[in-house]
């Protein structure tokens, strides 16, 4: 388990893709994680522990050094996170869903026991 400090990018959840149904299966960075363990799913949402990192997003002055064909440095890596569900029997892939840092959830309380 990560014991990397909180900070701006941590994703806790993500909303569900609408009319999503169980099994709900979460992928991140191409690895299943495991329900119950590393996520949970509810109220029509997947919340994350330990959290996700969103890509910070390229201010204009990188993106500007991107265009004209230089590489910029820092740490812009995040998490990639891909569901598989269904609707109405079928199957679904949501590939590389957004994440936005913080979500609509913070961390999760801690459990007793």
């Amino acid at each position: 388990m990560s014991t990397r400090p909180p900070g701006s990018n941590d994703v806790w959840s993500v909303p569900l893709p609408p009319g999503a149904e169980p099994p709900i299966r979460v992928y991140v960075n191409g690895e299943e994680r495991a329900e119950g363990r590393e996520f949970t799913v509810e109220a029509g949402r997947i919340s994350f522990h330990p959290p996700l990192k969103a890509r910070p997003p390229l201010g204009i002055g990188r993106k500007v050094m991107l265009a004209i064909g230089i590489g910029v440095y820092g740490d812009l890596r995040g998490d990639s996170l891909d569901v598989r569900y269904t609707v109405g029997g079928e199957d679904r892939l949501a590939s590389d869903v957004p994440l936005s840092p913080g979500g609509a959830a913070g961390p999760p309380p801690a459990s007793a026991g």
